[in-house]
Formats: structure tokens, C-alpha cells, sequence
């Protein structure tokens, strides 16, 4: 009879240990995601600010320039920030970047943007 329990025993622990550690290896697994999406989204956040900071250092350091001028002044400006932080990034990146901060600061100052430019 105890011979029976103790088999008993050992297959459940034979059953129940490896659902344990699928179940442990499934949470590490989601956890170490979840831990890299925030990373991923910390660095896009702090990509949006610096393209933020070009787009009104540019307007207001090269208030004179326009156009491509001043555009390529923005992509300069935000490379070197970034890669002074060790943020890696490329130069289409850094355009889209400057581009969505642009068109965020336009769409918040609505029809005041022509007066700001002037």
C-alpha cells in the first residue's frame, strides 16, 4: 500500500514539475518582453524629445534660414545630441523624427505657426 502512494506521488511530482517549470519559463519569458518594450519605448521617447529640442533650437538659432537650410541644420543638430547619449540612429530616422515634432508643433500652435515663422 505504501509502495502504491509513493508511486503515486512520484507521477504526480512527474507531471507537475515540468507544468512548474513551463509555467516559470512562459512568465521569464514575458517578463524579459515586457522589460524590452520599456527600453524600446524609453529610447523612442527620448529620440521624440531631442527631435522636440532640434526643431525649436533650429527655428530659433537659424531664424534666417529656410527650407532644406534649415532642415539639414535640425538633422545635424539631432545626430550630434544623440550620439553624444549613445543613441544610435539613422539619418531617415532622424527625419521622421523631425518631421512628426514638426507637424506636432504646427498642429499645437495652429494658425499662430505663421506668426511664429516670421
Amino acid at each position: 500500500m505504501e509502495n502504491q502512494l509513493v508511486n503515486i506521488m512520484v507521477n504526480i511530482l512527474a507531471i507537475l514539475i515540468p507544468a512548474l517549470i513551463a509555467i516559470a519559463i512562459e512568465l521569464l519569458r514575458r517578463k524579459l518582453g515586457l522589460e524590452s518594450l520599456k527600453k524600446v519605448d524609453a529610447e523612442l521617447k527620448t529620440k521624440q524629445e531631442f527631435a522636440m529640442l532640434a526643431i525649436k533650437f533650429v527655428e530659433q538659432a537659424y531664424s534666417e534660414l529656410h527650407g532644406e537650410k534649415k532642415a539639414n541644420e535640425a538633422i545635424k543638430w539631432m545626430s550630434d545630441r544623440l550620439k553624444e547619449n549613445n543613441i544610435n540612429v539613422s539619418e531617415n530616422e532622424v527625419k521622421g523624427l523631425l518631421e512628426s515634432a514638426l507637424r506636432i508643433t504646427k498642429d499645437s500652435l495652429g494658425e499662430n505657426w505663421v506668426n511664429v515663422i516670421k
